[in-house]
């Protein structure tokens, strides 16, 4: 997935290129203007800085997804700005997140919106969270997968790119493994450490098995998917789920998704 960086200084493009170089990512265009950028696809991510907070800027965003709606945009603001503007370039926006932050944060930033997720100010979060949407198909219930933000990016959380339409992202063969990766919202392979148990969710007495299954649970997969992705039947993972809640104390699936989520994103 080559990056693409945008910026009117110089300066800061070749550091955000010099960030991205130095994480192994492959680098695209390097240009001062957004327009320039145009025909990009599923395979395209987009760096974007900006010292601009009004509705110019939001408009400068809807003119470029018009033309670019199947690429990923991360904005970067050289200022601070409100939660409701954040909000507005949400819209547009894979992940708003502001200059002060760190070079690992733009990392993390990267990685979690190529894993298919998306940045977005904590009020939507909680929106998505009080909707409590339900859909059908017995335990697949109403999981809004908000979660605690990468290191350094507490004024965001993430939730699943497909939730932002109101629909769970879908489960199914090439999904995420302790091994192997899963599939991304562009179709790419997302890396595997990111799926890999971290050490805060060991902490917790979960065995490998259980850390997976938790882990389809972030997916929006079924018991019954998740059984017949691991060639198990459906009642040992019922079993292995209820251990899950008691290990980490989690009611119900979804406060499982979301601690989970916090994990994997940690």
């Amino acid at each position: 997935m080559p990056v693409h960086i945008v910026g009117e200084s110089r300066l800061l493009r070749d550091m955000f290129l010099a960030i991205c170089q130095s994480n192994d990512y492959q680098i695209g265009t390097c240009c001062d203007e957004l327009s320039t950028l145009a025909g990009l696809g599923i395979d395209d991510l987009v760096l974007y800085y900006s010292h601009e907070t009004g509705p110019e800027l939001v408009e400068e965003l809807r003119q470029f997804k018009e033309g670019n709606d199947a690429s990923l945009l991360i904005l970067i603001m050289g200022r601070e700005c409100s939660t409701s503007m954040q909000t507005a370039l949400s819209a547009y926006a894979e992940a708003v997140i502001p200059q002060r932050k760190s070079a690992e944060a733009l990392i993390a930033a990267l990685r979690v919106v190529q894993s298919g997720y998306r940045i977005v100010p904590s009020d939507i979060s909680a929106a998505l969270r009080a909707a409590d949407v339900t859909t059908s198909g017995g335990d697949r219930a109403a999981e809004t997968l908000s979660a605690a933000s990468p290191p350094e990016l507490e004024l965001a959380e993430t939730v699943p790119a497909d939730r932002i339409n109101g629909s769970l992202p879908q489960s199914g063969s090439g999904t995420g493994a302790l091994t192997g990766g899963s599939t991304s919202r562009s179709g790419a392979t997302v890396p595997t450490d990111l799926r890999r148990m971290p050490a805060s969710a060991a902490a917790y007495g979960l065995s490998g098995r259980e850390w997976l299954i938790l882990t389809k649970l972030i997916d929006g997969a079924t018991n019954k998917s998740i059984a017949n992705e691991l060639s198990i039947c459906e009642a040992t993972v019922k079993v292995h789920l209820r251990t899950c809640f008691r290990k980490i104390g989690a009611k119900n699936r979804t406060q499982a998704a979301i601690w989970a989520s916090e994990q994997f994103l940690s």
